[in-house]
């Protein structure tokens, strides 16, 4: 009789939990991850990046080749917009470093200009100074970002880059 109750909680809770995502989707409160863009050469602006065309997947985990000569921006597009995202970075060992607010760039505040409904997360060469970039999944560095609606809805969502020299 008490394993059937608690069978019959553990249920209910699963199946709220289950509606309550779902009812967030259909809202279109999600953000994916568009891709990696970052500079041709060494040295140029924000506006004259250029899309990543190549990397790899790990599980659910979309990985972009780029180059931080002297950054890459990471877009993330939110189905509905969001109210404000945040963002943190994180490296091979599971340091994590939060993103600056002046580097996470909502739509008509960045130059992607591909993407003008997605938020853009600008990395540079200072930004990860003290994380672990190497080789290998070491050259991997994960973006994580927070989106929240004005109902109080969160999402995070994950975007990767592989560093290259």
């Amino acid at each position: 009789m008490r394993a059937s109750r608690l069978a019959w909680v553990g249920l209910s809770l699963l199946v709220g939990v289950g509606c309550g995502a779902l009812r967030q989707n259909l809202r279109s409160q999600f953000v994916s991850y568009r891709g990696a863009w970052s500079c041709p050469k060494a040295g140029c602006s924000t506006s004259a990046v250029v899309q990543s065309k190549t990397g790899a997947t790990k599980g659910d985990l979309r990985i972009n080749d780029v180059a931080l000569q002297p950054h890459a921006g990471l877009a993330f597009y939110p189905g509905v917009p969001v109210q404000g995202m945040t963002a943190d970075v994180r490296d091979c060992k599971g340091k994590r470093k939060d993103v600056p607010a002046d580097k996470v760039q909502g739509p008509g505040s960045h130059t992607i200009k591909s993407e003008p409904d997605s938020w853009v997360v600008w990395l540079d060469d200072a930004l990860v100074a003290d994380l672990e970039v190497g080789a290998g999944d070491c050259a991997v560095l994960v973006v994580t970002t927070h989106s929240t609606w004005d109902d109080g809805s969160t999402y995070d969502a994950e975007g990767a880059v592989r560093v290259k020299g």
